[in-house]
């Protein structure tokens, strides 16, 4: 007589409970291996160019803490996390660095069908990327309020990630 299996709604908790665990853990291995190398863990005296015309020195925003997002319109991935940094911007500093992703009038145009917030950098040609040693997107860069480093992610990031991650910054 063959054997029954049956799974109790506790059990089938316990196992979706070890499966989100895991993948969080795989998530945080990928993100670590893929992160860029950046040599220098301050905040780089680079001149950016706002989507709306205002340019601002990155050292500038050294006082509260920083996400530097980068991303492309075209990046399946990045129109998942691109919502969750626009919400971020609401209370904190955000530079949303747009890598290839054509023109200004397009970047705006995709900024308004997607009813995204954050102020936008358009990196046309990959140069802006390319100081950071970026070449997988989304990558979010979060530097504290002394301006210095303390978490880089790859891929999808979570609301509550990011921000435990600032908060981890007052303590670094």
């Amino acid at each position: 007589m063959k054997k029954r299996f049956s799974f109790s709604p506790k059990t089938i908790l316990i196992e979706a409970a070890k499966l989100i665990l895991m993948l969080f853990i795989v998530a945080n291995v990928v993100s670590y291996l893929k992160k860029p190398e950046v040599l220098d863990q301050n905040l780089p005296e680079i001149n950016v160019t706002l989507l709306d015309g205002s340019v601002r020195n990155l050292q500038s925003y050294a006082g509260k803490p920083l996400i530097l997002y980068f991303w492309g319109s075209w990046c399946p991935i990045c129109k998942m996390s691109s919502p969750v940094i626009s919400d971020l911007s609401k209370s904190y500093q955000v530079v949303a660095v747009a890598v290839n992703s054509g023109s200004d009038a397009d970047l705006k145009n995709y900024m308004k069908t997607h009813n995204l917030h954050f102020p936008p950098v358009n990196d046309a040609d990959g140069a802006i990327a390319g100081k950071f040693s970026v070449d997988t997107f989304p990558t979010t860069f979060i530097y504290n309020d002394k301006g210095s480093l303390i978490f880089t992610d790859v891929g999808y990031t979570t609301k509550p990630s990011l921000l435990l991650k600032i908060w981890a910054g007052k303590f670094l």
